[in-house]
Protein backbone atom coordinates (compact mmCIF):
# COMPACT_ATOMS: atom_id res chain seq x y z
CA UNK A 1 0.00 0.00 0.00
CA UNK A 2 1.56 3.63 -1.07
CA UNK A 3 1.87 5.49 2.66
CA UNK A 4 0.46 8.67 2.35
CA UNK A 5 3.11 12.05 1.82
CA UNK A 6 3.39 15.32 2.02
CA UNK A 7 6.26 17.84 0.37
CA UNK A 8 7.07 19.69 3.61
CA UNK A 9 6.90 18.40 7.24
CA UNK A 10 4.85 18.94 9.92
CA UNK A 11 5.81 18.79 13.58
CA UNK A 12 6.79 15.14 14.88
CA UNK A 13 7.41 14.06 18.45
CA UNK A 14 11.27 13.78 19.90
CA UNK A 15 11.99 10.22 20.43
CA UNK A 16 12.31 10.26 24.09
CA UNK A 17 9.02 11.68 24.63
CA UNK A 18 7.95 8.19 23.36
CA UNK A 19 9.11 6.84 26.89
CA UNK A 20 5.91 8.26 28.56
CA UNK A 21 3.40 8.40 25.38
CA UNK A 22 3.52 4.53 25.33
CA UNK A 23 2.67 4.11 29.06
CA UNK A 24 -0.50 6.36 28.37
CA UNK A 25 -1.85 4.91 25.26
CA UNK A 26 -2.01 1.56 27.11
CA UNK A 27 -3.78 3.02 30.24
CA UNK A 28 -6.04 4.75 27.38
CA UNK A 29 -6.78 0.98 25.75
CA UNK A 30 -6.92 -0.22 29.06
CA UNK A 31 -9.74 2.98 29.88
CA UNK A 32 -11.29 1.94 26.34
CA UNK A 33 -11.88 -1.82 27.48
CA UNK A 34 -14.09 -0.67 30.06
CA UNK A 35 -16.97 1.06 28.14
CA UNK A 36 -20.01 -0.83 27.09
CA UNK A 37 -20.04 -0.40 23.30
CA UNK A 38 -23.85 -0.31 21.53
CA UNK A 39 -23.28 -0.36 17.58
CA UNK A 40 -26.38 0.24 15.61
CA UNK A 41 -27.94 -2.56 13.39
CA UNK A 42 -25.59 -2.91 10.34
CA UNK A 43 -22.63 -1.14 11.99
CA UNK A 44 -20.42 -3.65 11.52
CA UNK A 45 -21.50 -4.36 7.95
CA UNK A 46 -20.34 -1.15 6.00
CA UNK A 47 -17.82 -2.12 4.09
CA UNK A 48 -19.37 -4.93 2.49
CA UNK A 49 -22.46 -2.44 1.99
CA UNK A 50 -20.18 0.15 0.12
CA UNK A 51 -18.04 -2.55 -1.44
CA UNK A 52 -14.85 -0.36 -0.22
CA UNK A 53 -13.68 2.58 1.71
CA UNK A 54 -15.47 5.61 3.13
CA UNK A 55 -15.21 9.16 4.24
CA UNK A 56 -16.07 9.14 7.77
CA UNK A 57 -16.79 11.96 9.69
CA UNK A 58 -17.55 13.02 13.31
CA UNK A 59 -16.53 15.79 15.61
CA UNK A 60 -13.48 16.61 17.35
CA UNK A 61 -14.69 15.95 20.83
CA UNK A 62 -15.27 12.74 19.91
CA UNK A 63 -11.71 12.02 18.93
CA UNK A 64 -11.42 9.95 22.26
CA UNK A 65 -13.06 7.37 20.88
CA UNK A 66 -11.75 6.47 17.44
CA UNK A 67 -9.00 3.79 18.11
CA UNK A 68 -12.21 1.84 19.51
CA UNK A 69 -13.99 2.10 15.98
CA UNK A 70 -10.77 1.18 14.10
CA UNK A 71 -9.92 -1.66 15.94
CA UNK A 72 -13.56 -3.78 16.43
CA UNK A 73 -15.49 -2.61 13.72
CA UNK A 74 -13.50 -2.12 10.52
CA UNK A 75 -11.14 -4.50 8.78
CA UNK A 76 -9.63 -1.95 6.26
CA UNK A 77 -7.05 0.39 7.72
CA UNK A 78 -8.01 3.75 8.89
CA UNK A 79 -6.24 7.24 8.34
CA UNK A 80 -6.81 10.32 10.29
CA UNK A 81 -6.48 13.91 9.01
CA UNK A 82 -4.49 15.04 11.86
CA UNK A 83 -2.94 18.94 12.30
CA UNK A 84 0.61 19.61 11.49
CA UNK A 85 0.97 21.73 14.38
CA UNK A 86 3.20 20.27 17.52
CA UNK A 87 -0.19 19.14 19.11
CA UNK A 88 -0.84 17.13 15.71
CA UNK A 89 2.53 15.60 16.67
CA UNK A 90 1.22 14.37 19.85
CA UNK A 91 -1.74 13.09 18.27
CA UNK A 92 0.06 11.35 15.97
CA UNK A 93 2.27 9.89 18.05
CA UNK A 94 -0.80 8.81 20.08
CA UNK A 95 -2.58 6.96 17.03
CA UNK A 96 0.29 5.24 15.79
CA UNK A 97 0.28 3.43 18.64
CA UNK A 98 -3.55 2.72 18.29
CA UNK A 99 -3.18 1.51 15.04
CA UNK A 100 -4.32 4.42 13.33
CA UNK A 101 -2.31 6.05 10.19
CA UNK A 102 -2.23 9.68 10.02
CA UNK A 103 -2.47 12.32 7.03
CA UNK A 104 -0.49 15.64 8.52
CA UNK A 105 -2.37 18.95 7.29
CA UNK A 106 -5.17 21.18 8.40
CA UNK A 107 -7.75 23.72 6.79
CA UNK A 108 -5.67 26.21 8.33
CA UNK A 109 -2.21 25.08 6.65
CA UNK A 110 -0.73 22.26 4.09
CA UNK A 111 -4.64 21.69 3.58
CA UNK A 112 -4.34 20.69 -0.19
CA UNK A 113 -1.31 18.24 0.50
CA UNK A 114 -3.56 16.71 3.15
CA UNK A 115 -6.81 15.96 0.89
CA UNK A 116 -4.22 14.82 -1.59
CA UNK A 117 -2.84 12.05 1.11
CA UNK A 118 -6.15 11.23 2.21
CA UNK A 119 -7.66 10.89 -1.34
CA UNK A 120 -4.62 8.27 -1.99
CA UNK A 121 -5.02 6.59 0.74
CA UNK A 122 -8.63 5.93 0.05
CA UNK A 123 -7.87 5.24 -3.44
CA UNK A 124 -5.58 2.20 -2.12
CA UNK A 125 -7.99 1.07 0.02
CA UNK A 126 -8.24 2.68 3.44
CA UNK A 127 -10.99 4.55 5.63
CA UNK A 128 -10.48 8.00 5.90
CA UNK A 129 -11.34 10.21 9.02
CA UNK A 130 -11.93 13.90 9.18
CA UNK A 131 -13.17 15.81 11.74
CA UNK A 132 -14.80 18.60 9.64
CA UNK A 133 -14.57 21.29 12.84
CA UNK A 134 -11.37 20.37 13.69
CA UNK A 135 -8.22 21.33 14.41
CA UNK A 136 -9.33 24.88 15.93
CA UNK A 137 -13.05 24.78 15.30
CA UNK A 138 -15.35 26.57 15.38
CA UNK A 139 -16.63 23.90 17.34
CA UNK A 140 -19.04 21.89 15.78
CA UNK A 141 -19.08 24.13 12.42
CA UNK A 142 -18.90 21.59 9.75
CA UNK A 143 -16.16 22.47 6.99
CA UNK A 144 -15.79 21.67 3.51
CA UNK A 145 -13.05 19.55 3.51
CA UNK A 146 -14.43 15.99 3.74
CA UNK A 147 -17.29 16.86 1.16
CA UNK A 148 -14.61 17.88 -1.04
CA UNK A 149 -12.66 14.53 -0.73
CA UNK A 150 -15.83 12.77 -1.16
CA UNK A 151 -16.53 14.33 -4.47
CA UNK A 152 -12.79 13.67 -5.22
CA UNK A 153 -12.80 9.83 -4.78
CA UNK A 154 -16.23 9.12 -5.62
CA UNK A 155 -16.66 7.03 -2.09
CA UNK A 156 -19.47 7.98 0.24
CA UNK A 157 -19.61 9.70 3.14
CA UNK A 158 -20.06 8.38 6.40
CA UNK A 159 -21.61 10.65 9.29
CA UNK A 160 -20.05 8.61 12.62
CA UNK A 161 -22.57 9.16 15.33
CA UNK A 162 -20.47 8.62 19.10
CA UNK A 163 -22.84 9.18 21.69
CA UNK A 164 -21.90 9.33 25.32
CA UNK A 165 -24.12 8.65 27.95
CA UNK A 166 -22.01 10.05 30.43
CA UNK A 167 -18.71 12.22 30.14
CA UNK A 168 -16.20 14.61 31.80
CA UNK A 169 -15.53 17.52 29.70
CA UNK A 170 -12.41 19.20 29.41
CA UNK A 171 -12.20 23.38 28.83
CA UNK A 172 -10.63 23.37 25.69
CA UNK A 173 -13.00 25.22 22.40
CA UNK A 174 -14.67 21.72 21.70
CA UNK A 175 -15.32 20.62 24.98
CA UNK A 176 -13.66 17.61 24.40
CA UNK A 177 -14.95 14.78 26.10
CA UNK A 178 -14.12 11.78 27.96
CA UNK A 179 -16.70 9.32 28.57
CA UNK A 180 -16.51 8.03 31.95
CA UNK A 181 -15.17 4.44 32.73
CA UNK A 182 -17.74 2.04 32.46
CA UNK A 183 -20.46 4.24 30.98
CA UNK A 184 -22.47 3.40 27.51
CA UNK A 185 -21.89 4.46 24.43
CA UNK A 186 -23.84 4.23 21.40
CA UNK A 187 -22.15 4.13 18.15
CA UNK A 188 -24.27 5.17 14.22
CA UNK A 189 -23.07 5.22 11.03
CA UNK A 190 -25.00 6.97 8.53
CA UNK A 191 -24.70 7.60 4.76
CA UNK A 192 -24.69 10.93 3.63
CA UNK A 193 -26.33 10.21 0.27
CA UNK A 194 -27.57 13.03 -2.31
CA UNK A 195 -26.57 15.75 0.50
CA UNK A 196 -23.15 15.28 -0.84
CA UNK A 197 -24.24 16.18 -4.24
CA UNK A 198 -25.38 19.70 -3.13
CA UNK A 199 -24.18 23.01 -3.21
CA UNK A 200 -21.30 23.09 -0.46
CA UNK A 201 -22.80 25.75 2.07
CA UNK A 202 -26.16 23.74 2.23
CA UNK A 203 -24.59 20.73 2.36
CA UNK A 204 -22.57 21.63 5.09
CA UNK A 205 -25.26 22.56 6.84
CA UNK A 206 -27.63 19.86 6.85
CA UNK A 207 -24.62 17.71 7.57
CA UNK A 208 -23.51 19.50 10.50
CA UNK A 209 -27.07 19.56 11.82
CA UNK A 210 -27.53 15.67 11.43
CA UNK A 211 -24.00 14.88 12.98
CA UNK A 212 -25.29 16.69 16.07
CA UNK A 213 -28.19 14.72 16.00
CA UNK A 214 -26.33 11.20 16.00
CA UNK A 215 -23.50 12.51 18.31
CA UNK A 216 -25.72 14.49 21.26
CA UNK A 217 -24.11 17.11 23.49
Amino acid sequence: MTEPSATSHPRTVRWWHWLWVAPLALVLRLWLATLRVAAAKGFREVEELHGGPSILVLWHDRLFFVPVVTQRFLRRPSYALVSASKDGGWLTAFYSLMGIRCARGSSSGRGTEALIALARAVRSGGHAGITPDGPKGPRREFKPGALQLARLTGRPLMLLGIRYHSAWRLRSWDRFALPVPFSRVDLTLEAAGQLVSEETGIACERLGARLSELSGD
